[in-house]
Protein backbone atom coordinates (compact mmCIF):
# COMPACT_ATOMS: atom_id res chain seq x y z
CA UNK A 1 0.00 0.00 0.00
CA UNK A 2 1.47 3.35 -1.05
CA UNK A 3 1.88 5.81 1.82
CA UNK A 4 0.51 9.34 1.73
CA UNK A 5 4.03 10.86 1.63
CA UNK A 6 5.00 8.66 -1.31
CA UNK A 7 1.87 9.71 -3.15
CA UNK A 8 2.70 13.35 -2.48
CA UNK A 9 6.26 12.91 -3.79
CA UNK A 10 4.97 11.24 -6.96
CA UNK A 11 2.40 13.97 -7.38
CA UNK A 12 5.03 16.71 -7.45
CA UNK A 13 7.70 14.70 -9.26
CA UNK A 14 6.69 15.83 -12.79
CA UNK A 15 7.20 19.43 -11.72
CA UNK A 16 10.72 18.91 -10.37
CA UNK A 17 13.30 21.20 -11.95
CA UNK A 18 15.75 19.63 -14.38
CA UNK A 19 19.43 19.72 -13.43
CA UNK A 20 20.35 20.62 -17.01
CA UNK A 21 20.05 24.22 -18.10
CA UNK A 22 20.07 25.64 -21.59
CA UNK A 23 23.56 26.97 -22.26
CA UNK A 24 23.92 30.52 -23.45
CA UNK A 25 27.11 32.30 -24.51
CA UNK A 26 27.32 35.54 -22.55
CA UNK A 27 29.82 38.13 -21.33
CA UNK A 28 30.65 36.09 -18.22
CA UNK A 29 31.73 32.88 -19.97
CA UNK A 30 33.11 34.26 -23.24
CA UNK A 31 35.39 36.84 -24.74
CA UNK A 32 36.06 37.94 -28.31
CA UNK A 33 38.99 36.80 -30.44
CA UNK A 34 39.89 38.60 -33.66
CA UNK A 35 40.61 36.61 -36.80
CA UNK A 36 41.14 38.48 -40.07
CA UNK A 37 38.22 40.90 -40.46
CA UNK A 38 35.86 39.51 -37.82
CA UNK A 39 35.61 38.66 -34.14
CA UNK A 40 34.47 35.33 -32.70
CA UNK A 41 33.19 34.27 -29.30
CA UNK A 42 35.70 32.05 -27.50
CA UNK A 43 35.75 30.30 -24.15
CA UNK A 44 36.64 32.45 -21.14
CA UNK A 45 38.52 30.35 -18.53
CA UNK A 46 38.13 31.11 -14.84
CA UNK A 47 41.87 30.66 -14.40
CA UNK A 48 44.62 31.93 -16.69
CA UNK A 49 43.68 32.55 -20.32
CA UNK A 50 43.57 31.04 -23.79
CA UNK A 51 46.63 30.45 -25.91
CA UNK A 52 46.17 32.83 -28.85
CA UNK A 53 48.26 30.70 -31.19
CA UNK A 54 46.07 27.66 -30.50
CA UNK A 55 42.90 29.71 -31.02
CA UNK A 56 44.17 30.96 -34.39
CA UNK A 57 45.05 27.41 -35.40
CA UNK A 58 41.55 26.20 -34.54
CA UNK A 59 39.76 28.98 -36.46
CA UNK A 60 42.15 28.59 -39.39
CA UNK A 61 41.37 24.86 -39.56
CA UNK A 62 37.65 25.64 -39.74
CA UNK A 63 38.46 27.91 -42.67
CA UNK A 64 40.55 25.22 -44.39
CA UNK A 65 37.92 22.50 -43.98
CA UNK A 66 35.21 24.83 -45.31
CA UNK A 67 37.37 25.52 -48.35
CA UNK A 68 37.03 21.80 -49.20
CA UNK A 69 33.43 21.22 -48.12
CA UNK A 70 30.41 23.53 -47.95
CA UNK A 71 29.29 21.68 -44.80
CA UNK A 72 31.67 20.40 -42.11
CA UNK A 73 30.89 17.91 -39.36
CA UNK A 74 32.59 18.51 -35.97
CA UNK A 75 32.51 15.94 -33.14
CA UNK A 76 33.99 15.82 -29.62
CA UNK A 77 35.06 12.95 -27.32
CA UNK A 78 37.36 12.53 -24.30
CA UNK A 79 40.07 9.86 -24.11
CA UNK A 80 41.45 8.40 -20.87
CA UNK A 81 44.62 6.26 -21.03
CA UNK A 82 45.27 3.22 -18.83
CA UNK A 83 48.78 4.31 -17.78
CA UNK A 84 50.60 7.62 -17.50
CA UNK A 85 52.72 8.75 -20.45
CA UNK A 86 55.47 11.35 -20.06
CA UNK A 87 55.34 12.10 -23.78
CA UNK A 88 52.72 11.98 -26.53
CA UNK A 89 53.97 8.93 -28.41
CA UNK A 90 50.92 6.81 -27.58
CA UNK A 91 48.35 9.44 -28.49
CA UNK A 92 50.22 10.52 -31.63
CA UNK A 93 50.35 6.98 -32.95
CA UNK A 94 46.68 6.52 -32.16
CA UNK A 95 45.72 9.74 -33.96
CA UNK A 96 47.71 8.76 -37.05
CA UNK A 97 45.95 5.40 -37.24
CA UNK A 98 42.57 6.97 -36.50
CA UNK A 99 42.89 9.61 -39.24
CA UNK A 100 44.02 7.01 -41.78
CA UNK A 101 41.06 4.79 -40.91
CA UNK A 102 38.44 7.57 -40.90
CA UNK A 103 39.71 9.04 -44.17
CA UNK A 104 39.15 5.70 -45.87
CA UNK A 105 35.94 4.86 -44.04
CA UNK A 106 34.18 8.13 -44.86
CA UNK A 107 36.16 9.12 -47.98
CA UNK A 108 36.76 12.51 -46.40
CA UNK A 109 39.61 14.74 -45.39
CA UNK A 110 40.04 14.83 -41.61
CA UNK A 111 41.43 17.44 -39.24
CA UNK A 112 41.88 16.75 -35.54
CA UNK A 113 42.52 18.93 -32.48
CA UNK A 114 43.67 17.19 -29.34
CA UNK A 115 44.34 18.86 -25.97
CA UNK A 116 46.33 17.06 -23.28
CA UNK A 117 45.28 18.02 -19.73
CA UNK A 118 46.03 16.94 -16.19
CA UNK A 119 44.97 18.60 -12.96
CA UNK A 120 44.31 16.47 -9.85
CA UNK A 121 44.51 12.99 -11.38
CA UNK A 122 47.67 10.89 -11.64
CA UNK A 123 46.90 10.31 -15.32
CA UNK A 124 46.52 12.74 -18.16
CA UNK A 125 43.41 12.81 -20.35
CA UNK A 126 42.79 14.08 -23.86
CA UNK A 127 40.04 16.23 -25.35
CA UNK A 128 39.72 15.14 -28.98
CA UNK A 129 37.89 17.01 -31.73
CA UNK A 130 37.44 15.69 -35.27
CA UNK A 131 36.37 17.52 -38.42
CA UNK A 132 35.03 15.68 -41.48
CA UNK A 133 32.83 16.35 -44.48
CA UNK A 134 29.17 16.70 -43.46
CA UNK A 135 28.27 15.42 -46.92
CA UNK A 136 29.58 12.02 -45.80
CA UNK A 137 28.47 11.99 -42.16
CA UNK A 138 25.67 13.81 -40.34
CA UNK A 139 25.42 12.05 -36.96
CA UNK A 140 27.92 11.11 -34.26
CA UNK A 141 26.78 7.67 -33.03
CA UNK A 142 28.79 5.51 -35.41
CA UNK A 143 31.98 7.57 -35.47
CA UNK A 144 32.06 7.79 -31.66
CA UNK A 145 31.67 4.02 -31.45
CA UNK A 146 34.58 3.60 -33.87
CA UNK A 147 36.82 5.97 -31.90
CA UNK A 148 35.93 4.20 -28.65
CA UNK A 149 36.70 0.75 -30.07
CA UNK A 150 40.02 1.86 -31.56
CA UNK A 151 41.13 3.65 -28.35
CA UNK A 152 40.32 0.61 -26.23
CA UNK A 153 42.34 -1.62 -28.58
CA UNK A 154 45.22 0.82 -28.94
CA UNK A 155 45.73 2.04 -25.35
CA UNK A 156 43.45 -0.23 -23.31
CA UNK A 157 41.87 3.04 -22.22
CA UNK A 158 38.36 4.38 -21.73
CA UNK A 159 36.36 7.22 -23.23
CA UNK A 160 33.87 9.79 -21.95
CA UNK A 161 31.07 11.09 -24.12
CA UNK A 162 30.21 14.78 -23.86
CA UNK A 163 26.75 16.36 -24.05
CA UNK A 164 25.74 17.46 -27.54
CA UNK A 165 28.87 15.88 -29.03
CA UNK A 166 28.55 17.11 -32.62
CA UNK A 167 27.48 20.00 -34.81
CA UNK A 168 27.47 20.93 -38.50
CA UNK A 169 28.84 24.24 -39.76
CA UNK A 170 28.15 25.82 -43.14
CA UNK A 171 30.50 27.70 -45.43
CA UNK A 172 30.17 31.46 -45.05
CA UNK A 173 27.53 31.16 -42.32
CA UNK A 174 29.00 32.83 -39.25
CA UNK A 175 25.91 32.00 -37.20
CA UNK A 176 26.53 28.27 -37.60
CA UNK A 177 30.14 28.78 -36.51
CA UNK A 178 29.39 30.66 -33.30
CA UNK A 179 28.89 27.75 -30.89
CA UNK A 180 31.28 25.46 -32.79
CA UNK A 181 34.28 27.80 -32.48
CA UNK A 182 33.36 28.59 -28.88
CA UNK A 183 33.45 24.91 -27.90
CA UNK A 184 36.60 24.25 -29.90
CA UNK A 185 38.41 27.15 -28.20
CA UNK A 186 38.07 25.30 -24.88
CA UNK A 187 40.96 23.11 -26.03
CA UNK A 188 43.20 26.20 -26.14
CA UNK A 189 42.98 27.05 -22.42
CA UNK A 190 46.32 27.16 -20.62
CA UNK A 191 44.98 25.97 -17.27
CA UNK A 192 45.27 22.18 -16.62
CA UNK A 193 48.23 21.97 -19.01
CA UNK A 194 50.84 22.89 -16.39
CA UNK A 195 51.66 19.25 -15.52
CA UNK A 196 52.33 18.19 -19.10
CA UNK A 197 56.06 18.76 -18.72
CA UNK A 198 57.83 18.52 -22.06
CA UNK A 199 54.79 16.96 -23.70
CA UNK A 200 52.83 19.34 -25.94
CA UNK A 201 49.46 20.38 -24.60
CA UNK A 202 47.86 20.85 -28.02
CA UNK A 203 48.15 18.53 -31.03
CA UNK A 204 46.74 19.01 -34.53
CA UNK A 205 47.42 17.82 -38.06
CA UNK A 206 48.14 19.99 -41.07
CA UNK A 207 45.84 20.02 -44.07
CA UNK A 208 46.43 22.28 -47.08
CA UNK A 209 43.43 24.36 -48.19
CA UNK A 210 41.63 23.89 -51.49
CA UNK A 211 43.39 25.28 -54.57
CA UNK A 212 40.66 27.86 -55.04
CA UNK A 213 41.07 29.18 -51.47
CA UNK A 214 41.97 32.85 -51.20
CA UNK A 215 43.79 33.59 -47.89
CA UNK A 216 43.36 37.36 -48.27
CA UNK A 217 39.69 37.20 -47.26
CA UNK A 218 37.57 35.19 -44.83
CA UNK A 219 34.64 34.32 -47.09
CA UNK A 220 34.83 30.69 -45.94
CA UNK A 221 33.78 31.85 -42.48
CA UNK A 222 31.69 34.95 -43.19
CA UNK A 223 29.96 35.50 -46.53
CA UNK A 224 28.12 38.87 -46.58
CA UNK A 225 25.48 37.57 -49.02
CA UNK A 226 24.66 34.67 -46.71
CA UNK A 227 24.51 37.03 -43.73
CA UNK A 228 22.19 39.32 -45.69
CA UNK A 229 19.86 36.43 -46.58
CA UNK A 230 19.75 35.19 -42.99
CA UNK A 231 18.86 38.68 -41.72
CA UNK A 232 16.20 39.07 -44.44
CA UNK A 233 14.53 35.79 -43.39
CA UNK A 234 14.64 36.79 -39.73
CA UNK A 235 12.96 40.11 -40.49
CA UNK A 236 10.29 38.41 -42.63
CA UNK A 237 9.56 35.96 -39.83
CA UNK A 238 9.30 38.74 -37.24
CA UNK A 239 6.88 40.67 -39.49
CA UNK A 240 4.74 37.55 -39.89
CA UNK A 241 4.68 36.95 -36.14
CA UNK A 242 3.72 40.58 -35.50
CA UNK A 243 0.92 40.46 -38.08
CA UNK A 244 -0.48 37.24 -36.62
CA UNK A 245 -0.28 38.68 -33.11
CA UNK A 246 -2.17 41.82 -34.15
CA UNK A 247 -4.79 39.70 -35.92
CA UNK A 248 -5.33 37.59 -32.81
CA UNK A 249 -5.62 40.73 -30.67
CA UNK A 250 -8.30 42.23 -32.93
CA UNK A 251 -10.43 39.05 -32.84
CA UNK A 252 -10.13 38.63 -29.08
CA UNK A 253 -11.75 40.42 -26.22
CA UNK A 254 -10.44 41.17 -22.77
CA UNK A 255 -11.80 39.35 -19.76
CA UNK A 256 -12.48 41.28 -16.57
CA UNK A 257 -11.92 38.11 -14.54
CA UNK A 258 -8.35 37.29 -15.63
CA UNK A 259 -5.20 38.72 -17.18
CA UNK A 260 -5.52 36.66 -20.37
CA UNK A 261 -7.65 37.35 -23.44
CA UNK A 262 -10.56 35.13 -24.45
CA UNK A 263 -11.37 34.35 -28.08
CA UNK A 264 -14.85 34.94 -29.53
CA UNK A 265 -17.33 32.11 -29.02
CA UNK A 266 -17.54 31.33 -32.76
CA UNK A 267 -13.73 31.01 -33.02
CA UNK A 268 -13.52 28.73 -29.97
CA UNK A 269 -16.31 26.57 -31.40
CA UNK A 270 -14.47 26.15 -34.70
CA UNK A 271 -11.22 25.21 -32.92
CA UNK A 272 -13.07 22.72 -30.74
CA UNK A 273 -14.71 21.12 -33.77
CA UNK A 274 -11.39 20.95 -35.62
CA UNK A 275 -9.86 18.99 -32.73
CA UNK A 276 -12.61 16.35 -32.81
CA UNK A 277 -12.10 13.02 -34.59
CA UNK A 278 -15.76 12.87 -35.65
CA UNK A 279 -17.51 15.12 -38.14
CA UNK A 280 -19.26 18.02 -36.40
CA UNK A 281 -19.00 20.48 -39.25
CA UNK A 282 -22.78 20.63 -39.52
CA UNK A 283 -22.70 22.92 -36.48
CA UNK A 284 -20.98 25.69 -38.46
CA UNK A 285 -21.98 24.76 -42.04
CA UNK A 286 -25.16 26.17 -43.71
CA UNK A 287 -28.00 23.66 -44.00
CA UNK A 288 -28.06 23.94 -47.82
CA UNK A 289 -24.57 22.46 -47.96
CA UNK A 290 -25.54 19.66 -45.62
CA UNK A 291 -28.40 18.58 -47.88
CA UNK A 292 -25.99 18.14 -50.79
CA UNK A 293 -23.69 15.83 -48.82
CA UNK A 294 -23.71 12.12 -49.52
CA UNK A 295 -22.36 9.60 -47.02
CA UNK A 296 -21.33 6.07 -47.82
CA UNK A 297 -20.57 3.11 -45.56
CA UNK A 298 -17.74 0.83 -46.68
CA UNK A 299 -15.69 -1.63 -44.61
CA UNK A 300 -16.83 -0.23 -41.25
CA UNK A 301 -15.89 3.34 -42.23
CA UNK A 302 -17.98 6.44 -42.88
CA UNK A 303 -16.40 8.61 -45.56
CA UNK A 304 -17.63 12.15 -45.95
CA UNK A 305 -16.80 13.12 -49.53
CA UNK A 306 -16.99 16.87 -49.09
CA UNK A 307 -15.20 17.30 -45.76
CA UNK A 308 -12.96 14.25 -46.34
CA UNK A 309 -13.49 13.22 -42.70
CA UNK A 310 -13.15 9.49 -42.02
CA UNK A 311 -14.81 7.84 -39.00
CA UNK A 312 -13.63 4.35 -38.19
CA UNK A 313 -16.24 2.12 -36.54
CA UNK A 314 -14.77 -0.46 -34.16
CA UNK A 315 -16.29 -3.87 -33.68
CA UNK A 316 -17.32 -4.93 -30.18
CA UNK A 317 -14.33 -7.24 -29.90
CA UNK A 318 -11.81 -4.51 -30.62
CA UNK A 319 -10.54 -2.93 -27.38
CA UNK A 320 -7.26 -1.49 -28.72
CA UNK A 321 -6.76 2.25 -28.87
CA UNK A 322 -6.35 3.83 -32.27
CA UNK A 323 -3.03 5.36 -33.29
CA UNK A 324 -3.30 9.10 -33.94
Amino acid sequence: MMSIKTKQRNLYKPFAKSSKRFFCINQHNSSLAAYKDHAYHVFKPKQKSLNKKMVNTIISDYEIMLSHYSRVFVVRIELHPNTYSADNKVIRLFLERLITFLSGEYESKVIYHCAREQETSDLEHYHLELMLSAHKINHSNRILSLVKAMWEMHANGTVSFVDNPFCIVHRGNKTSLKHAIYRSSYLAKEHTKELNGNAKGFLSNKLPPAKTFDPTNDLMLVDPYITLEINRRKQAFEVTQTTESESRTKTSKSSKYAWFNTKPHSQRLKECIASKTTSLNHLTTPSSTIQNRQTYRYKNALVNELSEDVITIKSNSDHSSSTP
